[in-house]
C-alpha cells in the first residue's frame, strides 16, 4: 500500500495514482489517461468533483489578480489589414464644347511674327480694324513682348470693299515703324512689308484677295 500526499493508502498494482483524490487527469502508461473520480474522505463522503479549467484561448484576456474577469473577445483580435485603395475611374472624354449663336467672323489674312519674342507665331485678321497690344482683349495680343502698349499700339484694318490692308499708329505711347520708317499716318501694306512694334518684327499675309473674297 502507499500513502499519498493527502493521507489516502491505495494499492499501486492496481492505481497509478490515488484514486481518492481529485485529479483532472494523469498519464498512465503508454500515454492513457485516468479517468477523473469523486473523493472519499475517512467518513466515507464523496466530495464532489471540481471542473478543470480550461487554458485561455488565443481571443481571452484575463486580467490581474485586481480584475479577474475575463475580456471581450475583440479586443484582443489582430486587426484587419487595410483593403487596397479602389483603382481611379477613368474620366470620362471631355464633351464637345457646345455651339453658340455668335456669329463667325471670316479670316482674311494673319500676321506672323519674324522676329521678337513670339517669333513664328502667327495672328488671326477679320475684315474692319483689327487692335494691336499687349492685353489679352486685343485683336492681335503680343503678351510677351513688354515694349508694346497694353492697349492699341497699332491698328490693322482690312477694308472689305476694295480688299485692301492699312497700317495705322494707334493712340497709345508706343511707335510704329513700317520698312524701318516711322508710321505717322494710315498706310496701305501688303506681304512684302515689315511692321516693327516694340522688339516685334511682323509681316503680313492675305487670305482675302483680288482672286478670293467671302462676299
Amino acid at each position: 500500500m502507499i500513502q499519498c500526499k493527502d493521507g489516502h493508502f491505495y494499492d499501486a498494482a492496481k492505481h497509478s495514482t490515488c484514486p481518492w483524490c481529485v485529479q483532472p487527469f494523469d498519464v498512465a502508461g503508454e500515454g492513457k489517461t485516468t479517468p477523473l473520480r469523486p473523493a472519499i474522505d475517512d467518513q466515507g463522503k464523496t466530495t464532489p468533483l471540481r471542473t478543470p479549467v480550461a487554458a485561455p484561448s488565443e481571443d481571452t484576456n484575463v486580467g490581474g489578480a485586481e480584475d479577474a474577469k475575463t475580456q471581450p473577445l475583440y479586443m484582443n483580435r489582430t486587426p484587419a489589414p487595410p483593403q487596397p485603395a479602389p483603382a481611379p475611374v477613368p474620366a470620362a472624354a471631355a464633351a464637345p464644347a457646345a455651339h453658340t449663336d455668335a456669329p463667325i467672323e471670316p479670316v482674311v489674312g494673319w500676321l506672323v511674327a519674324i522676329e521678337g519674342p513670339e517669333r513664328g507665331r502667327d495672328y488671326r485678321l477679320h475684315a474692319e480694324r483689327n487692335f494691336l497690344g499687349r492685353a489679352a482683349e486685343n485683336d492681335i495680343a503680343i503678351a510677351l513682348d513688354p515694349r508694346i502698349s497694353r492697349n492699341r499700339h497699332a491698328i490693322i484694318t482690312f477694308e472689305p470693299r476694295k480688299r485692301i490692308f492699312y497700317l495705322s499708329p494707334g493712340d497709345a505711347s508706343g511707335l510704329v515703324y513700317l520698312n524701318d520708317d516711322l508710321l505717322d499716318k494710315t498706310t496701305p501694306i501688303g506681304p512684302a512689308d515689315r511692321i516693327e512694334v516694340g522688339d516685334t518684327t511682323l509681316r503680313l499675309v492675305p487670305f482675302v484677295t483680288a482672286e478670293f473674297s467671302w462676299s
